[in-house]
């Protein structure tokens, strides 16, 4: 009984004192699922289910559930909580829906019980809005995935994480999450740094960091945003960079790490940790064995998993710590105002806010690989193409855009599989660009080199191949 902190000496359950602990950054990732039949997904995905958008219905009342967890568990505190992200996916080799639910917080106490409370009663409006249709689904595998904050250490997959370094003072730590509802998302088109875990690592061990590497790691520093080394370094090419170099901005800089390689005072390479979301994203650049010795040299600080943007030549260095699954080919293509090939024109296009969230939502269901997060639509850079029945067929957005370094990234770039061929990507495309113009002269985005149509799309407005790189998950060994 002495062990349990919700029970007193004499067997009587009580509220634990948490005023004496400090206020530290916390949050917690949980995870379930809903085993539904096959026609049950496709009556999902194709929007036929009887009780309207059942994704979206299920996402709010996640969201509603985290906040009130102290109404519904007798024993939990009231939370203030920063930001919750609850994440639905349709994976229809299992036959199920994934549920995934992040919650962050600055108190003096965990938030594992708001995550999970996301997940089970995200999970129980799916039941309530499909059974209907679906008289034999399952609830199952409701659990913490992840914690961090506070004095009883980091948790992941269920195992705690014993730090080989001395705890870091409260505040940012390298599993702590932002202390705000997340910005707006800047990942490729598609995968655009998802929440949705990785999955376990399978690929072959490596034996770790090579002697070069190891040499040069005393070389490696940590980095703050506003170091006026990181746009020297990064704005040697804006486009190449376009991504990093946003993170320097608000909102963005807030919620990132950055890590560098130092010779004779300048960066020769540069690592960067975006924490923006659930799970982090990593972006490298810069020579690959001052990448490694970066890795090197903070490997003990570095996220134990990461969603990662990683350069051919950066993967080996990546491997000496992490195992690196699930990676698939992705194109970096660029465009500078001068070489702008004003193609088309954009007629019909609509500006997009935050009434048109469903209907975006709505859309972005059918193309699982673009990562949709409602406060994009802050930045006023999202537009769109409607039918004749004033539904949103073809969309557009922004995931960075940095007047300050001249380079904006836009993605998010959809049509609806029926009206595909009338050339309303391009309308979409050609009206970001028109708006762009005037702020910035280097426009990037990233395409699945596989995408032709896509790549053609661009080709027409003058952008070009830059790069090629890998997008897949980092899992720490051991």
């Amino acid at each position: 009984m002495s062990d349990l902190t919700h029970v007193d000496a004499a067997g009587h359950v009580k509220m634990v004192d948490v005023g004496e602990k400090p206020t530290t950054a916390r949050t917690a990732v949980a995870h379930g699922h809903v085993g539904v039949g096959p026609d049950t997904l496709r009556r999902i995905a194709d929007g036929q289910t009887p009780k309207g958008d059942v994704l979206a219905t299920a996402r709010l009342a996640g969201i509603m559930a985290a906040k009130r967890t102290a109404d519904l568990i007798p024993l939990c505190h009231q939370i203030a909580l920063s930001s919750v992200v609850v994440d639905i996916r349709l994976a229809w080799p299992e036959q199920r829906l994934e549920i995934t639910a992040t919650c962050v917080a600055r108190d003096r106490t965990g938030v594992e019980m708001e995550a999970l409370t996301a997940v089970s009663v995200t999970a129980l409006t799916l039941y309530d809005m499909l059974k209907a249709v679906d008289h034999h689904m399952v609830i199952g595998s409701i659990q913490l995935l992840e914690k961090s904050g506070g004095r009883s250490g980091d948790v992941i997959g269920g195992v705690k994480v014993v730090s080989k370094q001395p705890t870091p003072a409260p505040g940012r730590g390298p599993l702590d999450p932002p202390p705000a509802s997340p910005p707006p998302s800047q990942g490729s088109t598609p995968g655009a740094r998802s929440p949705t875990p990785p999955p376990q690592a399978n690929a072959p061990r490596r034996k770790g960091p090579t002697p070069a590497a190891q040499r040069r790691a005393d070389r490696a520093i940590k980095l703050a945003a506003d170091d006026p080394r990181l746009p020297i370094f990064l704005g040697r090419d804006p486009i190449n960079s376009a991504y990093m170099l946003g993170d320097l901005d608000t909102p963005y800089a807030e919620h990132c790490e950055w890590y560098a390689l130092v010779d004779e005072g300048a960066l020769t390479a540069v690592l960067l940790v975006y924490g923006g979301l659930s799970v982090p994203t990593v972006l490298t650049a810069g020579d690959p064995v001052d990448v490694e010795a970066i890795l090197a040299a903070f490997k003990d600080d570095l996220p134990r998993r990461f969603h990662g943007h990683i350069r051919p030549g950066h993967r080996a260095a990546v491997e000496a710590i992490y195992d690196f699954v699930d990676a698939r080919p992705m194109m970096r293509m660029g465009l500078r105002q001068p070489e702008f090939i004003a193609h088309g024109d954009s007629a019909g296009v609509e500006v997009l806010g935050h009434k048109d969230t469903g209907a975006l939502m709505q859309l972005y269901r059918h193309y699982p690989d673009n990562f949709f997060d409602p406060a994009q639509l802050d930045t006023g850079l999202y537009c769109g193409v409607r039918d004749a029945e004033g539904e949103l067929i073809s969309a557009a957005g922004v995931h960075v855009l940095s007047a300050r370094h001249d380079v904006a990234a836009i993605g998010n770039i959809v049509t609806h599989i029926d009206h595909r061929g009338q050339g309303l990507a391009s309308r979409c495309v050609r009206h970001m660009l028109d708006r762009l113009w005037p702020s910035v002269s280097h426009v990037a985005l990233n395409v699945q080199p596989d995408n032709g149509s896509a790549v053609a799309c661009y080709s027409k407005f003058g952008f070009v191949e830059r790069f090629r790189f890998l997008e897949g998950w980092g899992v720490a060994r051991g």
